[in-house]
């Protein structure tokens, strides 16, 4: 509750500036999905403190930020590919399953890459090692960004016009929020529990 109002208060204060750095940091670090983000950003939308157009287009300037940067990490690392391997090995470990879906589908992935949750990081950072042009990339991957954003953007700013107790309404998706990283932490540790096991068999 405390953090979700240090949220509001500083989007009160600092306006789009701060919903766009909430979200462009948020893409990158935040323990919730992205998807909670952009619904939150239609919740926004319909109180006083945004406007609909402007809170739309600062989400997706923030995606844009978050693909760019992504994509010029790859290609940064690409560039420098005689660094030792050892520096590498936590963003290739990362790009591993964006590469396997550009050797199977190529710049397809891009064009959903924005729906699934781990691809959406890992497709930019490939694209970018691989060489492809920013701007054939940015044509694709954020056409779909920009699908992406509109779906969860208006079911965020559908149920925002429905909502007349914003506090019961705050607590429930705390709530809520919990018991969705609940269910990824075991699902998670199960995984990983699987794997130790066929290791050691």
């Amino acid at each position: 509750m405390v953090d979700y109002f240090i949220f509001i208060d500083f989007i009160r204060q600092y306006g789009y500036i701060a919903l766009f750095f909430i979200v462009a940091v948020g893409l990158f670090f935040f323990p919730v999905p992205n998807e909670i983000l952009l619904m939150s950003g239609g919740l926004l939308a319909t109180t006083k403190l945004l406007d609909p157009l402007p809170t739309f287009l600062i989400l997706f300037s923030s995606i844009l930020l978050h693909g760019t940067i992504l994509y010029v990490i790859g290609y940064a690392v690409n560039q420098h590919a005689h660094f030792d391997h050892r520096k590498q090995s936590i963003w290739h470990s990362r790009a591993e399953k964006g590469r396997e879906l550009l050797d199977e589908y190529g710049l397809k992935a891009a064009s959903f890459s924005y729906f699934f949750p781990f691809i959406r990081h890992a497709v930019p950072f490939s694209i970018g090692m691989s060489g492809i042009t920013y701007r054939f990339f940015a044509l694709i991957g954020f056409s779909s960004a920009f699908i992406w954003l509109s779906i969860y953007f208006f079911i965020g700013f559908y149920y925002g016009q429905s909502i007349t107790d914003w506090t019961s309404f705050v607590q429930q998706l705390l709530y809520a929020l919990f018991a969705v990283l609940a269910v990824i932490i075991v699902v998670q540790f199960i995984k990983r529990r699987k794997q130790r096991q066929r290791h050691m068999s």
